[in-house]
This record gives C-alpha cells, structure tokens and sequence, in this order.
C-alpha cells in the first residue's frame, strides 16, 4: 500500500540517511555511483539549501525513511524540471512506492507551472523505466555516458509533458 507515502524537504538530520541510503550496494549498482561518506552527504544539504535550482525530497512511509527523490533546473526559464535521482531502501522496492513519489513530483511541477519534466536513466534498469512508462514518462532520446564508476552505460532521456 502506499497510502501513507509522504513527501518532505530534506533537512540536515537527513545526512546519516542519506548516506545510508547511498551506500546501499545495489542502490550503488542501480545508479553507476562511487561510495560516499557522511560529510558529503552534510556537504550536499548545506549546498542545497542555497540552491533555488533544486529541491530534495525524503520519501516516508508514515514518519520513517524510506528513499529519496530530487529535483533540479528549477530556476530554468522554459519550466523543463529534471527529476534527477529516485532511490528508494531495497527493503521497500516493488510496492509502487517510487511510482507514488514520482506522481506527487509530477502533481508539485503541474502546480507551479512547470511544462514538462525530464530524466535520464540507464536503458538496463528495467524496473526504473517501467516505474516511469506508468507515470507517463516516454523515451525521447538515447545516449552513451560514462557514470561516476567510471562504466560508459547506455542510457535514455525520458520527458512527460505536463
């Protein structure tokens, strides 16, 4: 059930979390991403509290942590927002939970005028373009890039317009 998937800003507290979260093997896999310690993880909200650029989002189950979403090129002026990182525990995958985070994004962007959003995944990671597809996400575009790990992955640009 994800009736009970909430959405808030991420706040300092956040960091250990977050470094959990990203520390996460498969989450690591999932994204082509380094490990990271905790002051990064310190580091990147002080910064993001500067940014109007961006919003980060800690996806809930109730009042526990659960994932995180972030969103950016929001000081854009052609109100294309780019969803740029779902990551939900393993623990919680499969539940729809991620597509309900997506959605509350989706309904947050439609409200504040925005006219599409955009994102980038790996072509591979089935489940994430899946969980997008049922959010109305379609494939526009593909790429090579090589990722944080180093890996030159085949990747997609998927948009939804609002």
């Amino acid at each position: 059930m994800t009736d009970n998937i909430k959405l808030r800003a991420v706040c300092d507290k956040d960091a250990p979390f977050l470094f959990q979260i990203m520390n996460s093997e498969s989450i690591l896999d999932a994204l082509n991403e380094l490990p990271t310690q905790l002051c990064d993880w310190e580091d990147a909200i002080k910064e993001w509290s500067k940014d109007d650029d961006e919003e980060d989002y800690i996806i809930c189950d109730g009042e526990s942590p659960i994932g995180w979403i972030g969103i950016n090129n929001l000081s854009s002026n052609d109100k294309t927002a780019y969803l740029k990182l779902v990551a939900i525990l393993p623990t919680h995958h499969n539940r729809g939970i991620g597509q309900n985070a997506v959605c509350q994004v989706i309904d947050m962007m439609k409200q504040i005028g925005y006219s599409k959003i955009a994102l980038y995944t790996d072509l591979d990671n089935h489940k994430a373009r899946a969980c997008y597809s049922k959010c109305g996400f379609k494939i526009i575009d593909t790429l090579e890039e090589e990722m944080s790990n180093g890996k030159t992955v085949s990747r997609c640009i998927m948009e939804l317009k609002l």
